[in-house]
């Protein structure tokens, strides 16, 4: 997914605010999702919403305003709870800005664990991981 970098996604210096690169994971993960067939309003009335339960964010290099960058999202882990995604953040000349690992919930619209539909588990094709993660 290709995004570009705006005034309102930087701080004074014209350096991508930290904590913005989560929505720009967010706005991968959403496009993954679209591209599979599921946009939010259909997990929703599947009563399945997305949830995240843990991220972890490894920042390389800046990104900043006006530049073009490639978010690439992909699906390294399922089962019947959660989807853990890995993100990658990249100039259009490839280098790698910031890398996470966002680990994923279904909760009902009670907010309880739930299991994702069916044909959510079967459209999700799993990629190889590429990130080493700790885990506490």
């Amino acid at each position: 997914m290709k995004r570009k970098v705006y005034y309102h996604d930087t701080d004074c210096g014209g350096v991508v605010y930290y904590a913005n690169y989560l929505k720009f994971f967010e706005e991968g993960r959403t496009d993954f999702m679209e591209q599979a067939g599921f946009s939010v309003p259909d997990l929703a009335q599947k009563n399945c919403l997305m949830m995240v339960h843990h991220q972890e964010v490894w920042y390389k290099h800046p990104a900043k305003y006006g530049d073009i960058l490639d978010v690439e999202t992909y699906a390294v882990e399922l089962s019947p709870v959660r989807i853990v995604f890995e993100c990658f953040v990249k100039k259009a000349d490839g280098t790698l800005l910031v890398q996470g690992v966002t680990d994923v919930v279904c909760v009902n619209q009670s907010g309880q664990l739930s299991n994702w539909p069916q044909e959510v588990m079967n459209a999700i094709s799993i990629s190889p991981r590429k990130i080493k993660v700790r885990r506490f």
